[in-house]
């Protein structure tokens, strides 16, 4: 999917909407938690210029800055909302294997609406149409299934699973279970530390099975109850399934850079909801804070944001980066002990590295995401 098409188009799009002037939302959209999508940017530019949407928008939650009308201010606030998914969705893989085609849409679907990337698992030795004539006894696909131990090589092509933490894995059912190459896929790689997600289509069989052949093959670190699907689902009903979907992501796995004195330094973000915050604001430009010198133990200075206090006393150590009073960062390089919420730790870096790096004047740090 090409991003930047996408959202050049949209942002055409939107200067259509403000120049049509914006629309009543025919039915009050209640706050719950949604995941915006691209079908949804669609849906909302389609509403905005009066044509038809592909979908029913009775209670979308499309009115995301509150004033009971949907206009080009929500419109821009859902794309920045489905960029910023799209971003965070890059550690994440949908790996396929499709014989027929039907696998391969769904598997389209989901890379559509999560942004994530894509793999195909090709064999080394293509199936025909007869390899998988399941009238015939003697056809490959039921020589394979009959045989646990199969492993249909894969094509040379590989993949990066290191790259990802969640991966999405389809297939067809095939005798009431996964084709054998998705076991030659899951015994290629270590999955010890993943979070998958199977997902199938078949014409009747469902998925319980080759989870329960996927749960006991490899270890996984985390696997999600599956989906099944048919040949004619449609992106709504994947859209559905995603949005129910509870994925245990991986902590801290965004570094914030400092930029101070010459120096490039990492931090490691804390599991706060001040330092998420933090990230969101800082995922789409650097900021620059200018960092006074107190105490000869710390230097603090005010964010252009307030972020979300959970203030607890706490015994600082050097390289801490705390939030003070809501709305003023303070980056130690001594200890001290005060009310504080926590955003994150400087990496691997020593107290007097520290020291000699943040000196005993105001300084200025250029703060972003790695």
């Amino acid at each position: 999917m090409n991003r930047i098409f996408i959202f050049m188009s949209i942002a055409v799009l939107s200067l259509a909407a403000f120049l049509l002037g914006s629309a009543k939302n025919p039915v009050k959209s209640e706050e719950i938690t949604y995941t915006y999508t691209i079908q949804d940017v669609r849906n909302l530019q389609d509403f905005l210029l009066a044509k038809p949407t592909e979908d029913d928008l009775t209670g979308k939650p499309y009115d995301l800055n509150g004033d009971d009308r949907w206009d080009v201010f929500d419109l821009c606030m859902m794309k920045r909302k489905v960029s910023l998914q799209l971003d965070a969705d890059t550690n994440t893989l949908v790996a396929y294997f499709s014989q027929t085609g039907s696998t391969e849409k769904i598997a389209e679907y989901i890379t559509e609406l999560t942004g994530a990337d894509s793999y195909e698992i090709e064999a080394a030795v293509p199936y025909t149409e007869d390899d998988i004539r399941y009238q015939d006894s003697d056809c490959r696909a039921n020589i394979e299934q009959n045989d646990k131990l199969a492993r249909p090589e894969i094509a040379a092509s590989q993949v990066d699973i290191d790259s990802y933490d969640v991966i999405y894995l389809g297939y067809p059912i095939w005798w009431g279970e996964e084709p054998r190459i998705i076991d030659t896929f899951l015994e290629s790689y270590d999955f010890s530390d993943k979070v998958v997600i199977p997902f199938c289509t078949s014409g009747s069989s469902g998925i319980s099975t080759s989870e329960k052949n996927i749960t006991e093959l490899v270890p996984i670190g985390h696997q999600l109850a599956g989906k099944r699907f048919s040949s004619s689902a449609a992106l709504q009903d994947v859209q559905t399934w995603i949005e129910r979907l509870e994925i245990p992501m991986r902590q801290n796995e965004q570094k914030l850079k400092i930029e101070v004195n010459g120096t490039l330094l990492t931090a490691t973000l804390a599991d706060t909801a001040a330092a998420k915050e933090f990230a969101e604001y800082l995922s789409t430009d650097p900021v620059t804070v200018t960092l006074n010198e107190y105490g000869g133990f710390e230097k603090v200075g005010k964010l252009p944001w307030s972020l979300t206090k959970s203030d607890e006393r706490i015994v600082t150590e050097p390289g801490d980066i705390m939030l003070y009073q809501g709305n003023q960062m303070t980056i130690f390089y001594s200890s001290n002990t005060w009310s504080y919420t926590r955003l994150g730790s400087i990496d691997n870096v020593s107290d007097e590295e520290l020291a000699n790096i943040f000196g005993n004047e105001d300084i200025s740090v250029t703060l972003s995401l790695q």
